[in-house]
């Protein structure tokens, strides 16, 4: 069995906390700082990420980078951690570390790159696949629950917009 990790130190508003603000402080709140898409973005992520990662950690006994790397194995079989690190803009120590934890979990395996035997290539086992075939569903469902608000025009919208923004990553520079 999966041993819990140590729990985040991020206290989230609990939901029936969070609906005590009406819908007009909640709006004054997120459009009262100097950021307020990033700060709406992040509020969201927040609401969506903390409980579903604290129920993988727990129940599964994931770190959060572990959970993540998983994920983008699933899409991504046989990446280096450096180029998962490019891609999602995790720390190198953070990553290492959680590589070396799901190679001892039997999750994942490292092969040498045929082309630059320095360069470690991650693939997923077929226990690495049951465990994440074991927890996406509660992270999709959590993702319905998110987007049961929009209309499915709205659901297209949204997924462009997002497209838009995450092609636009590389541009952002150090502002």
């Amino acid at each position: 069995m999966a041993r819990a990790t140590k729990k985040s130190n991020v206290r989230l508003i609990p939901q029936d906390e969070a609906r005590e603000l009406d819908a007009g402080q909640r709006r004054a709140i997120l459009d009262g700082t100097a950021i307020p898409t990033a700060y709406k973005i992040g509020y969201v992520l927040n609401f969506y990420r903390e409980p579903s990662f604290r129920m993988i950690e727990t129940e599964f006994g994931l770190t959060r980078p572990e959970i993540v790397i998983l994920i983008f194995l699933t899409v991504r079989d046989g990446a280096s951690a450096s180029e998962f690190c490019e891609f999602s803009g995790h720390l190198k120590a953070s990553v290492s570390r959680a590589v070396i934890l799901l190679e001892k979990k039997k999750l994942i395996r490292r092969e040498p790159d045929k082309a630059d035997s320095r360069r470690q290539l991650l693939f997923l086992t077929a226990d690495g696949r049951a465990l994440y075939e074991r927890y996406i569903p509660a992270l999709k469902a959590r993702e319905a629950a998110m987007l049961d608000c929009l209309s499915g025009d709205e659901r297209g919208q949204l997924g462009r917009l997002l497209d838009k923004l995450a092609a636009h990553v590389p541009y952002w520079g150090f502002a």
